[in-house]
């Protein structure tokens, strides 16, 4: 679809309300579904499930501007795949970036939103800026590099990104999915959106409080320094209608994808 000037790769299954989902940085649907993590095959069919490739990721097509890829444009893109699929309220949902665009989406228009997803809340306020300098330095690695070459190194750091005890338990798994939402991204789209999630961060801790009346579940997991708990209690905090889930280790984990179900059933009446 056509989505604010560009292709846009959607799925669409089910029928119902729509639950839109936003994957994660360097990710895609093909990524996600290598993994396994969310069980989207064993997705309630009495619910539309939209997922879709974030611009520049997957199978979508690339914008030319870092600014394109700031949360609050990928936000606007998530509004703006309701208005396609005919949704005029949704449930919203994403994992890290995904996460943070379904959290732009609902400040940009409440009144739509039925209930949020937040799977792994990435770094922000004051946690942001590290990450973003580190950003910065992938973009110019990415450039150098492209897709496969940088999908090649992230392959073999996988321990700096992930809680070990989930490398521990899926390292096979993992170093097949993880660096695949890369291999396809060409040198200048790596460029635009590093510099892009380099140059973003979370609302303001006031517009985010604001967000009354949405039921909202938080999903994190320990061990994780890209995305810190302090994120996602600090969200709880914010959002104290919000029920919080932190994963302690890898049985925990196993039990997300169920965790999601159920809540998107309750709210999807």
């Amino acid at each position: 679809m056509k989505i604010r000037g560009v292709d846009l790769h959607i799925q669409i299954k089910g029928e119902g309300t729509p639950f839109i989902w936003a994957h994660g940085l360097m990710s895609s649907i093909e990524g996600e579904d290598l993994l396994g993590w969310f069980e989207w095959d064993r997705f309630p069919a009495n619910i539309q499930l939209v997922r879709y490739d974030a611009r520049g990721h997957g199978k979508s097509q690339p914008s030319p501007r870092p600014e394109d890829y700031h949360w609050k444009n990928l936000g606007l893109d998530m509004l703006a795949i309701a208005d396609a699929v005919g949704a005029k309220q949704f449930i919203g949902g994403g994992m890290s970036m995904g996460c943070a665009t379904a959290i732009y989406a609902a400040i940009q228009a409440p009144d739509r939103i039925k209930a949020l997803v937040l799977v792994l809340p990435p770094t922000a306020w004051e946690t942001r800026s590290a990450q973003a300098k580190l950003y910065r330095r992938f973009a110019t690695m990415g450039l150098l590099l492209g897709g496969g070459g940088f999908a090649r190194m992230m392959a073999g750091n996988l321990g700096r990104m992930l809680p070990a005890w989930l490398l521990q338990a899926e390292q096979e798994k993992l170093t097949a999915g993880m660096p695949q939402g890369l291999r396809v991204i060409k040198r200048k789209a790596l460029w635009n959106i590093m510099r892009g999630a380099a140059s973003t961060d979370l609302p303001p801790r006031e517009e985010i409080s604001a967000l009354t009346g949405i039921p909202i579940t938080i999903i994190a997991w320990v061990g994780d320094p890209t995305h810190p708990l302090s994120t996602a209690e600090e969200l709880h905090r914010l959002l104290p209608q919000s029920e919080l889930f932190i994963a302690q280790g890898y049985e925990e984990f196993k039990t997300v994808p169920q965790r999601i179900r159920d809540f998107v059933s309750r709210y999807a009446g």
